[in-house]
């Protein structure tokens, strides 16, 4: 007898439980949850982009890398194929698993899965392998991008590939695709926001949404009619249900509203545009709705700069980096015109600046030598063997000139490589304008370095 009263208190306490969590469900009572990583030390996030000659780089899709940027690869097809093509020709295959370091652990897409003896790391329950064919890190993604299979399987044109290498059938590059693995309403959607830094919920537009901190609601936070209008519920239709992460509250006029894990849903009239993420910095309480976060060194924040949009700052001085000239037309200070391949700045690594002169002005964001690359940041060597941080293929400095928060005095500067100079000089122009494909000219283009 007393065995069956402790089972129906605990049955009873399990019931008042649940209930109990329901309502707060239901009720749109916030919880806090974890924001776990886009990605594990060690592994990146690459854009890939075609090339352009005399304007901004055409952007492809975003694929993860090696700690070096090299292409990642994952196999579908048969175990037996044998041989990949280079312009027609056989070459031997070499695909290497992706090993993580020890003591890693697996979470939300990412997890691990024994080989030889060794962890190795899966996205999506794909394992991830380098190739030892490609010679310039992201180069075969390239190549798929450009002449890899179509829409339905459609096989590549070989006769317009020009000698590509391109990898075996059944081996497809690792792109990044986190929403594949998430349920979603009909009408939300989820976008890597760069000002974001991290996977955002969107609503179909692709616009942020954002809700309030645990602490705090709209109710509470807002406290007359400007700010209400700032704020748009995101309205669930009559005949939604939640499910999963996903609730619908019922507002007090009667209308019916998405909640993600508990916390309500709003649009920020001052977002005018895809992508933009300007309502983390509208209200103290207001907080961007971050499924997934990309890493970011210690110190680095986003910041708002009026006239050039979101911009980076190290422990409150602003960050730029380098590019090599280039034939462009457009302005560069514009947004989204003067967006560059990963590879313009993996080719020119940390040679923006180098000699003593140039070192005065722009200091190197010196990266720890135990540090890993991580998303979109990239950890490169120096000429002098130290490490530096670069963001999107491209190694960032700070300014002296700089004095304060939101001061830009490295802005839109040229470096105009010395071509009447001794040979160690000359040896830099000509490195500068392979890079930079300038034929006329030769230096270094400075601008703010944006997310």
């Amino acid at each position: 007898m007393n065995g069956e009263i402790r089972i129906h208190r605990l049955t009873l306490a399990l019931t008042i439980f649940f209930v109990a969590l329901l309502s707060s469900i239901s009720s749109g009572q916030q919880t806090t949850f974890p924001i776990l990583s886009s990605t594990p030390a060690g592994i990146m996030l690459v854009e890939v982009h075609r090339e352009e000659e005399y304007a901004s780089d055409q952007f492809f899709w975003t694929r993860l890398g090696a700690d070096d940027g090299s292409t990642l690869f994952y196999f579908t097809g048969n175990e037996d194929a044998p041989s990949a093509v280079n312009g027609g020709e056989v070459s031997t295959i070499n695909f290497l698993p992706l090993l993580a370091d020890e003591g890693a652990s697996a979470f939300d897409d990412w997890s691990l899965i024994l080989n030889q003896g060794s962890m190795q790391w899966t996205y999506q329950s794909n394992p991830l392998y380098t190739w030892s064919e490609e010679k310039e890190p992201g180069e075969i993604a390239l190549n798929m991008a450009l002449y890899g299979a179509r829409a339905a399987g459609v096989e590549p044109m070989f006769e317009n590939s020009r000698g590509a290498l391109l990898p075996p059938k059944g081996w497809h590059v690792a792109l990044f695709t986190p929403a594949s693995s998430i349920n979603i309403p009909d009408g939300l959607d989820l976008r890597l926001i760069d000002s974001g830094q991290g996977i955002v919920l969107t609503n179909f537009e692709g616009y942020s949404l954002y809700h309030f901190d645990d602490s705090n609601s709209l109710e509470s936070s807002c406290t007359d009619k400007a700010c209400f209008d700032q704020w748009s519920p995101i309205a669930a239709p009559a005949l939604a249900i939640g499910f999963d992460n996903f609730s619908i509250l019922d507002r007090i006029d009667g209308t019916r509203q998405w909640a993600f894990r508990g916390n309500a849903l709003f649009r920020y009239s001052g977002d005018l545009l895809p992508g933009d993420a300007h309502g983390r910095e509208a209200h103290p309480n207001s907080q961007l709705t971050l499924l997934q976060k990309n890493f970011r060194p210690e110190g680095v924040n986003v910041i708002p700069q009026p006239n050039y949009g979101d911009m980076f700052a190290l422990n409150g001085r602003t960050l730029y980096f380098g590019s090599a000239f280039e034939k462009y037309w457009g302005g560069r200070n514009l947004r989204g015109s003067f967006d560059i391949a990963y590879f313009k700045g993996k080719r020119l690594g940390g040679n923006a600046c180098v000699n003593g002169e140039c070192l005065k002005f722009w200091l190197p964001f010196n990266a720890a030598a135990d540090a890993k690359s991580s998303g979109f940041w990239e950890v490169i060597t120096r000429v002098n063997g130290s490490k530096q941080w670069a963001y999107k293929g491209f190694a960032l400095y700070t300014h002296n000139d700089d004095e304060t928060l939101g001061h830009i005095r490295g802005h839109s500067l040229y470096d105009i490589a010395d071509v009447d100079g001794n040979e160690e000089a000359l040896t830099r122009t000509r490195f500068l304008a392979k890079v930079g494909n300038a034929m006329g000219g030769a230096g270094i283009y400075w601008s703010i370095a944006k997310p």
